[in-house]
């Protein structure tokens, strides 16, 4: 369990700096808050719920921190693309979230259905497994959606950039 645990916090640290060498300290950085205050609603959840964090619940965060690194590249892009047709910082945040919802919400809805379906089928290391992903997923469709959003555009408000930096 100790070599698990250390492989997901470098596994974690590592996708914190490609966050921030691709997406600058501005995005990459709100999207590495997001990802760290998507971990601790996680584990209030598993505390709420009496699980304990085993080798194959590690493995369910570790793919709930690839599934919100894959929704921030989504959202992300999409801002940049919006910015890239000409609309200001805020009309760009503003779109890009709102048409990168659909893709986002659609990956995490196919992931969250098998682990939902693991929980009711599986036993032991299984439902463990699907409890941390299935916690994981929704407290990271938050987090990718509503959090970063509020993040960036009292930034955008606090700021006023004529450029985003993503």
């Amino acid at each position: 369990m100790h070599a698990g645990t250390v492989a997901a916090l470098v596994g974690t640290a590592l996708v914190i700096l490609f966050m921030l060498f691709v997406y600058g300290p501005i995005f990459g950085g709100f999207a590495s808050i997001a990802m760290m205050v998507n971990m601790l609603l996680v584990f209030a959840g598993m505390s709420l719920l009496g699980a304990s964090l085993t080798l194959p619940g590690i493995a369910g965060l570790v793919l709930t921190v690839g599934m919100s690194v894959d929704s921030n590249v989504l959202i992300y892009e999409r801002v940049r693309e919006e910015r890239e047709n000409g609309r200001s910082p805020f009309s760009a945040l503003a779109t890009g979230y709102d048409r990168a919802l659909t893709a986002v919400i659609d990956s995490n809805l196919t992931a969250l259905i098998a682990g939902v379906l693991l929980f009711g089928m599986g036993s032991g290391p299984i439902k463990g497994f699907a409890t941390s992903l299935t916690l994981g997923l929704l407290t990271h469709l938050f987090t990718a959606t509503v959090f970063t959003r509020m993040l960036l555009a009292v930034w955008v408000r606090w700021r006023r950039p004529t450029e985003l930096p993503v």
